[in-house]
């Protein structure tokens, strides 16, 4: 049985997390995506990798995303203004936040994104229904792992003395799916989602690249054969804050990204540790959107059987 691996890309940008301070030149769509291009084709795939519209109303983001789109890489929309509580907010809220990054995006790069993430893995039905609408081919939001309580709770920390983020990471409306959701991928109306890789058993592990930071790498490393044994369609979820360092803040930022600091040496090893464990786990490297279009037609079998 053939198994494919996609490297998801979360354009979570510095400037996003600094709030968008007046005249804050952000690193992400300069010298940090360079990083991660580089580390693409040394290890010889295509990324997905998912926008913020706030970030596109810089031109220097936009060039870069059509420069990276016509590569050949995946662009996927990742909301307006990156609002943690997406799943939770009222409808046209959420199709404000939805469809001006879709709009902006076909702009951006000449073609209209075909996959979503909502940040934080905020999902909900409100969500997939929309999506639906949109004619979207798939979203990623689904979080079915019990990681999911203690990553809530940390984000929530993360944000004590901004009572605006702090209120919207616990405004969710998707307690349950750490429980109840999902572990491989399924439909929902015409939308095929895929849920975030978890290592196997009943309590199985999330598995992205931030577990390293969180659990330690030896325990990162091991967690991420196992959900790549155990998954046919394996995503591996990065950050730019993966690959930023302290030569890329000036100091004036004020943000909650603990990770965001450190050295580029041993985050650029850390991440080449991972993807070689990608490319030895004899899958297949596809895109997110190729990968979903080979789990629709498995989902598609399984029904006609």
């Amino acid at each position: 049985m053939q198994r494919y691996v996609s490297v998801a890309l979360h354009l979570d940008s510095m400037a996003q997390a600094a709030g968008y301070p007046a005249g804050y030149v952000d690193p992400t769509y300069r010298q940090v995506i360079d990083r991660f291009l580089g580390l693409a084709e040394k290890f010889g795939f295509s990324y997905s990798m998912y926008a913020i519209g706030r970030d596109l109303e810089d031109e220097h983001a936009c060039r870069r995303l059509r420069e990276i789109s016509a590569a050949g890489h995946e662009i996927g929309n990742h909301t307006w203004n990156h609002y943690t509580d997406l799943g939770a907010l009222k409808p046209l809220e959420m199709r404000e936040e939805v469809v001006r990054t879709h709009e902006r995006l076909t702009e951006a790069i000449g073609k209209a994104p075909k996959g979503f993430i909502a940040p934080a893995w905020s999902y909900s039905d409100r969500l997939m229904r929309l999506l639906n609408e949109l004619r979207y081919d798939y979203d990623m939001s689904l979080f079915p792992s019990l990681l999911y309580y203690p990553f809530v709770f940390k984000n929530a920390l993360n944000h004590i003395g901004n009572s605006d983020k702090l209120l919207r990471v616990l405004n969710r409306r998707d307690w349950t799916q750490p429980i109840l959701g999902s572990r491989d991928p399924f439909l929902r109306g015409n939308v095929v989602v895929i849920p975030v890789p978890t290592t196997p058993g009943p309590l199985g592990m999330a598995v992205w690249h931030t577990t390293g930071f969180l659990l330690g790498w030896d325990r990162h490393f091991q967690m991420m054969r196992d959900a790549l044994a155990a998954r046919r369609y394996f995503h591996y979820v990065i950050h730019p804050a993966d690959l930023t360092c302290d030569e890329d803040f000036d100091g004036s930022e004020r943000m909650h990204l603990e990770r965001a600091a450190g050295s580029l040496t041993e985050k650029m090893r850390r991440m080449e540790e991972c993807f070689a464990i990608l490319a030895e786990s004899g899958c297949q490297w596809k895109t997110v959107g190729e990968l979903a279009r080979e789990a629709r037609i498995h989902l598609a079998a399984s029904i006609a059987a």
